[in-house]
Order: structure tokens, then C-alpha cells, then sequence
């Protein structure tokens, strides 16, 4: 029988290795949510009521949902996700209806009845309508919603991830400022309450994870450091500034053009590039920005166009420095 621990460091190292993929410089976040999850899922077969936990702090290109992200390619399971601040979001009876809203959207029950496991994200919780609020708190407590033919629809092996705006400049100052988690926690929490987040609202919740504020030289160094452990997760070796420049502006600045269809997350693309290159014996490289791809370049083995690129429009690299590789 596999020993329970090493089955929980294995799940925590791929949870953590998932979400980092998705959610770039928060390293400690990433980690603390990481740990709460697999507590609470170690904990589930013995409580009545789903895991419920609030992201806060800067929502810099969406970065609130690289965490719920991380989690459902971690569990390899679905769920759905819900702007509560959208006309949707005040539809009671969608939200809380039986059956499928479409193929744009599931109801909340429909999604537990098909996934009672599933991971549900609640959208800016702090703008849903007030009886939405006090219906899913109910739920959350009693553990069960009930559908239209009085079925008890069971939420105990479901999580959902609540994100908010509300004091994201505060929360990000106070999430880089404080080191120690537990006064991280309270004063997240101070942040909320004092900003007019709803207080029965956060007696509801398992945790509150703060994203910190990153410097745009900071984002850069992250993303850099980002590419180049993906490189080496693959046997392959960085160039000395050997990433594209316009690869890492995109790190502060997505509108820059050309766009990058599969740049960020989840690089599935980019991995299987580079997987290419390490079985055509490559040793070193270096990426550059095509039309709307990252090329994988070989250096000093094979060309531009050798087996990794399909498209002929590279570039040079540039460092981080914005100075061209090899100059």
C-alpha cells in the first residue's frame, strides 16, 4: 500500500508544479495554496461542506485565475467558471437551475450533479447579487443545494475559488511587505472589511491567498526565470540571453504586437517544441518571437528552420537587457 505521505508530497509537488505554470512571481502563494488544498482534500472524506477559498490582491492580466487554473489541471478535472459581476451573475434561477444554460453555460448544480468533485470559480464574489450571496452560504454551510425536484445535490467533494478586486493595491503591498502567513492572513482580512468586502462572506471562507505586487523589472526577471526552467525541465540549456525581448514585454504589456497565441499558459505548445529539439539531439537554445509563436532556435548545431520552427520570420534574441544576443 503506497505510504500516505509520499502520496501527499507527490500531489502538493504537482499541484505546485501546475500552478506555477499559470501563475508567474508568486512563488510563496502558489506554495500556500498548494498546502491548503491538499490539507483540505486529505481532510474531505471526514467534512459535510466544499473547500472555499477567496484570491485577492492585483488581477494583473488575470492572474486571479492561475490558481484555480493550476488546481483543475492538477486534478485533471473540470467544474466551471462564473462572472458574478456580469448580467449572468444576478440570474438566480440560472445559477441555481437543474440543468445546462447552454454550451456557454452550466448551472452550478448542473456542474456538481455532472462533477460533484469539480472546480467552480466565483468571479468578483463581492459584486453577486445579495440573495445569491446568502443562498450559497447556505450551501456552503449545509453542505447540499437542493434542485427544483427537492434532490439534494451534495458539495462536499467540490472547491470552489472565490476572487475579488476589492483593496488589490493594499492586499498586494501588504502581501509583499509581510513574510510571516499568519499576519499575512489578518491583514488581508482588515484590508477586506475595512474596503466593505461583506463580513458574513469571509466567516465563510477556508483561506484568503494575496497575490502580491510585482515591479515591472520584477515581472521580467519572473517570466525570464520562468522560460528558462521550462528549457531545462526538457534537458535543454538556456542561451545567455538567449530569450527574445519581445517575449518578456508581453510579461507587462499584453497588447504589445505580434500577439503570442500560445506564449503563456499552458506552453503546451512550447514543451512540445522543445521536446522536438532535445530528440533531434540539440544542446542549447534559444527562443525567439515568430508570428504569434515562440520559436525554439537550435545555437550552433542546426538551423533557424532544422526541425522546432515553422514559421521563418525570427528575430534575434535579446537578453533582458533588450540588447541582441551574440552581439
Amino acid at each position: 500500500m503506497p505510504n500516505r505521505s509520499l502520496i501527499h508530497d507527490e500531489a502538493l509537488h504537482e499541484l505546485i508544479t501546475q500552478t506555477r505554470r499559470h501563475l508567474i512571481g508568486q512563488d510563496a502563494t502558489v506554495t500556500a495554496f498548494a498546502a491548503e488544498i491538499c490539507r483540505h482534500i486529505a481532510a474531505s472524506p471526514a467534512q459535510q461542506r466544499p473547500g472555499i477559498f477567496l484570491i485577492a490582491g492585483p488581477n494583473v492580466g488575470g492572474d486571479h485565475l492561475g490558481l484555480p487554473s493550476g488546481l483543475a489541471d492538477s486534478l485533471r478535472t473540470g467544474g466551471g467558471l462564473y462572472e458574478l459581476s456580469s448580467i449572468q451573475g444576478e440570474d438566480l434561477a440560472h445559477l441555481f437551475a437543474p440543468t445546462s444554460g447552454g454550451t456557454e453555460v452550466r448551472s452550478l448544480l448542473y456542474s456538481l450533479k455532472h462533477n460533484p468533485t469539480g472546480v467552480l470559480v466565483l468571479r468578483d464574489i463581492d459584486k453577486a447579487h445579495p440573495k445569491l450571496l446568502r443562498n450559497l452560504m447556505r450551501a456552503w454551510s449545509e453542505g447540499f443545494a437542493d434542485d427544483e425536484s427537492g434532490e439534494k445535490i451534495s458539495l462536499a467533494g467540490a472547491i470552489f475559488v472565490l476572487t475579488t478586486e476589492v483593496a488589490q493595491a493594499q492586499i498586494g503591498q501588504i502581501a509583499r511587505d509581510e513574510p510571516d502567513p499568519d499576519r499575512l492572513h489578518v491583514e488581508c482580512l482588515k484590508a477586506l472589511l475595512d474596503a466593505g468586502f461583506p463580513a458574513a462572506l469571509l466567516k465563510s471562507l477556508d483561506a484568503v491567498f494575496a497575490l502580491k505586487a510585482l515591479t515591472p523589472g520584477e515581472a521580467v526577471l519572473a517570466h525570464y526565470r520562468s522560460f528558462a526552467d521550462q528549457i531545462a525541465s526538457h534537458g535543454l540549456v538556456l542561451e545567455t540571453g538567449g530569450i527574445d525581448g519581445r517575449i518578456l514585454a508581453h510579461s507587462m504589456d499584453e497588447t504589445i504586437e505580434p500577439s503570442i497565441g500560445d506564449a503563456w499558459l499552458p506552453r503546451d505548445e512550447l514543451d512540445a517544441r522543445l521536446a522536438q529539439a532535445k530528440a533531434a539531439g540539440v544542446h542549447t537554445v534559444r527562443l525567439v518571437l515568430g508570428e504569434e509563436i515562440i520559436n525554439v532556435i537550435p545555437i550552433g548545431e542546426l538551423s533557424a528552420q532544422d526541425a522546432t520552427n515553422p514559421s521563418t520570420d525570427a528575430q534575434p534574441a535579446s537578453s533582458p537587457d533588450g540588447e541582441t544576443a551574440g552581439e
